[in-house]
Parts: C-alpha cells; sequence; structure tokens
C-alpha cells in the first residue's frame, strides 16, 4: 500500500507542476482572461496573474483536503506555538536562507555561471516567476506571501504528514528525502533549462528539509511557514536590487 500511496502523491505533484505548464501555454486560460478583461479595468498580465494563481491554489486545497481526509489529519492542530519553541522561528529563517547561500557557493566552486547575480537572473527568466514578479498590481506580494504560506502548509504540512504516516517504520530523513522530491518533481515543471532546474531543485530540498526538522522539534509548522515567507521575500528583495542596477 505504501508504495501505490506514494506514487499517487507523485501524481498529485506532477498535477500541480503541470498546472503551471498548462497555465502558460493552453488557449483555455487566455479565454477566461480576455473575458474578464471585459469586466475589469487590469491589463491582460494582471488578470492572468490572478488567474493561473487562483486555479493552482484551488487545486492544492482540493488535494489538501482529500489527503487529509483519507488520512485522517488535520493540520489546523499545528497552527500554534509553545513559548518555549519561539526561538525555533528565528533559527529557521536562518538556516533556509544560509543553508541555500552556501549550497550556491559551494555549486559556483564547480560551475562558474552558478553565482548569485546569475542565480537570481535564472529564476527571474522562469515564465511563472516573472509573470507574478513584472505584475504591477497592489497585492502583488500579498501573492506572494500567500504562495508562500498555502505550498508550506501542503508539503510541509499536509503531504509531510501523510508521508510520514505511511513511511512510520523508516528513519525521519527518509521521509523528508521523498517529501523533497515530491516538492522539486512539483517546481521543476516550472523551468526551462539545466541550470534553473538545479537551483529550484537545491532550493526545495533545503527548505523541506529545514523546515521538516524545525516542525519536528517544535510540533508547529508556524516556524515552518514564516522560514518560507521570509525565504520568498528575501530573495524576491534581492530581484529589486538586480533589476534596479542592471
Amino acid at each position: 500500500m505504501t508504495i501505490i500511496t506514494i506514487i499517487i502523491y507523485t501524481v498529485i505533484s506532477i498535477v500541480l507542476g503541470m498546472i503551471i505548464r498548462f497555465s502558460e501555454n493552453k488557449n483555455i486560460i487566455n479565454n477566461i482572461c480576455f473575458k474578464l478583461m471585459n469586466h475589469s479595468k487590469l491589463e491582460y498580465n494582471e488578470i492572468y496573474v490572478y488567474v493561473s494563481t487562483y486555479i493552482y491554489w484551488l487545486l492544492i486545497i482540493i488535494f489538501a483536503l482529500l489527503i487529509s481526509f483519507l488520512q485522517k489529519q488535520n493540520i489546523l492542530l499545528y497552527l500554534h506555538i509553545d513559548k518555549e519553541y519561539i526561538i525555533y522561528i528565528f533559527v529557521n529563517i536562518f538556516a533556509v536562507i544560509s543553508s541555500f547561500e552556501i549550497i550556491m557557493s559551494v555549486l559556483s566552486l564547480f560551475n562558474k555561471n552558478i553565482k548569485t547575480n546569475i542565480v537570481f537572473n535564472n529564476i527571474l527568466l522562469v515564465p511563472s516567476v516573472d509573470m507574478l514578479y513584472s505584475s504591477r498590481s497592489n497585492p502583488k506580494w500579498i501573492l506572494i506571501i500567500l504562495a508562500s504560506i498555502i505550498k508550506c502548509l501542503f508539503f510541509n504540512g499536509v503531504l509531510y504528514s501523510a508521508v510520514k504516516s505511511e513511511l512510520y517504520n523508516h528513519h525521519i530523513f527518509f521521509t523528508i528525502l521523498i517529501v523533497g522530491m515530491l516538492f522539486s518533481l512539483e517546481e521543476i515543471f516550472r523551468v526551462n533549462t539545466i541550470k534553473q532546474a538545479i537551483i529550484f531543485t537545491s532550493a526545495c530540498f533545503i527548505v523541506i528539509t529545514m523546515n521538516s526538522l524545525t516542525f519536528e522539534y517544535s510540533g508547529s509548522l508556524i516556524p515552518p511557514i514564516l522560514a518560507n515567507i521570509a525565504f520568498t521575500m528575501y530573495y524576491f528583495g534581492q530581484f529589486e536590487n538586480i533589476r534596479r542596477y542592471t
């Protein structure tokens, strides 16, 4: 049963990744956007960001509810944190950001094309990231923050707990490895090059690993959620600097 369940979770990750690619190329999304333009003052790019983002979120919510129902789990129970574990919020934020910086620095030793400014530029070349970041709509940062929260709740909350329950006889790091692979599989459908795949895969495994360890120690999803937000905001802030001085 475990293998079948993992396969199902793999298919879910593929579907979530495919919907991103689907929204970039298919006329269905375009038709929805053009129809909405008749009733809105927003430009096409702004409407596209909303439509593609909400469709993606809706799928995540549907899958989260299905998995939670079948696994009889309730991640809402983890949306609190005891006072003695508040320090883990700051530790987790530092661990996620610094770990990614270290990994990128190590990779740059073997490949000169993987340096900080090139990393950011490659991330911005990913269509879904560029479309969201380039949006001139006021709630852009709200969408970015909400995306961080929703993805953390799904991958570090619902999916992690579900995989852990299936692999209860295995070491915790095996669970982290599986969830990291599922997260990477979903994200890799966004990319167009091997370099982008390396960057996104590294980020996925780092985020999943640090967040999962903190979740295990604190028993709370609050530190992972705040770390996800901090990680995303930090690097989107770096994008601001790159575009300002290039």
